[in-house]
């Protein structure tokens, strides 16, 4: 029975990879799946060592109180592929932990990574590492694959798997209905990020923004959407202190973006789901001031966004630590409602990375790629018996 050793440290990369496992079954069912991921992994039938979503970490400061419990899963997951001797390990994002595994691992069994680190904004020296150490590389943004095809490690563009999990239409009139508004009224969704530490940091500047864009367009009305990672307690206690006229919703983060006329969003997946979505946003974000710091120092893009970063200039204005300024945000955001040109202009910008990021089926051809690679991998191994 072929096995596949799999990891996701993050909730994004856990649905990714969930999607993955399923285009890979659907070719072939025999395949058994373990390794480390999270709910949507294990809900397709991959055998976790460990839940990562429950402790993946923000900031440098969360890895350095982490440590131990990395280092233990880390050194179990290893201890796993030597004992089950996968036909191939893939790993999903996360360089941190997923570079370090490589290493350890000296493609002894074929190593395929899908979800390059963003190695164009930061770490580049790491591209010396990825080409000792990793098999094949699978990118999903269209300016990756060149990038490594010029260091000399194997690569395929599969396009964005995002493209597979939004629907290109959203019943929009039937999403405001759930919200209780009418087509005249004017509704902003605020999500604040998928952890805890984001929340906490974000959520405040983002309802006090909210607060002072109520008070210039009376009548709108503001939702939160919780991510299922944080406790909805917390949420409520910000709201509460707050002052803010805002709603808890359970709608889910992609049809409230569908729903609503604006969003202010914590940077992250969310960002570039709004964009395909095409609903107008505003980028925020806010870490700790070490992570932030050092950041600074490694981050070698003017942008932080996707959506900013495809299309090669500021299409989404971000507020990032110290540009967090309430009173901006509002102010810009009235600016934008109130002018439908640029509204609308936005919304071709969109339109516009959304054509870059390839057709849907990426999780399909990604499965397609991993199983060419095995079946390569079986035809050297056959020949070196012969």
């Amino acid at each position: 029975m072929p096995r596949i050793f799999i990891i996701a440290c993050e909730p994004s990369a856990d649905a990714h990879g969930a999607h993955l496992v399923s285009e890979l079954k659907k070719r072939r069912p025999d395949f058994e799946f373990s390794g480390l991921g999270g709910p949507a992994m294990a809900a397709e039938g991959v055998g976790l060592l460990e839940d990562m979503t429950r402790i993946s970490a923000l900031g440098l400061g969360d890895v350095l109180r982490k440590y131990f419990v990395y280092r233990g899963i880390f050194y179990r997951a290893l201890a796993e592929v030597e004992k089950m001797k996968p036909d191939a390990i893939v790993v999903l994002d996360s360089p941190a932990f997923n570079l370090r595994f490589a290493k350890k691992i000296r493609k002894r069994f074929p190593f395929i990574y899908y979800i390059s680190p963003q190695i164009w904004a930061w770490g580049g020296r790491r591209i010396h590492t990825i080409k000792r150490t990793v098999s094949h590389m699978i990118t999903i943004l269209p300016f990756e694959e060149e990038l490594y095809r010029k260091a000399g490690v194997p690569c395929t563009f599969v396009g964005h798997p995002l493209l597979d999990q939004i629907p290109a239409r959203y019943d929009r009139p039937a999403l405001r209905a759930k919200l209780g508004l009418n087509d005249s009224t004017r509704a902003v969704g605020l999500l604040a990020g998928s952890r805890e530490k984001e929340v906490v940091r974000i959520l405040p500047p983002m309802l006090e923004s909210a607060r002072l864009l109520g008070k210039m367009l009376p009548g709108v009305r503001f939702f939160v959407t919780p991510s299922p990672n944080v406790p909805l307690e917390l949420y409520e206690r910000i709201l509460k202190d707050s002052g803010a006229d805002a709603k808890i919703t359970d709608m889910p983060a992609r049809e409230l973006v569908a729903a609503v006329d604006f969003a202010l969003i914590a940077s992250g997946t969310a960002t570039l789901e709004a964009a395909l979505i095409g609903t107008p946003f505003f980028l925020m974000y806010k870490a700790s001031w070490s992570t932030y710091l050092l950041g600074r120092q490694l981050i070698r893009v003017k942008f932080l966004g996707l959506a900013n970063l495809l299309a090669g200039k500021r299409v989404v204005p971000e507020f990032i630590q110290g540009d967090i300024h309430p009173q901006t945000i509002a102010h810009e955001a009235k600016v934008l409602l109130e002018n439908p040109d640029l509204y609308a202009e936005m919304k071709r910008e969109f339109a516009a990375v959304k054509d870059q990021l390839g057709q849907p089926g990426a999780s399909g051809r990604a499965a397609e790629t991993i199983l060419r690679i095995l079946a390569s991998c079986h035809s050297e191994a056959r020949g070196r018996r012969i």
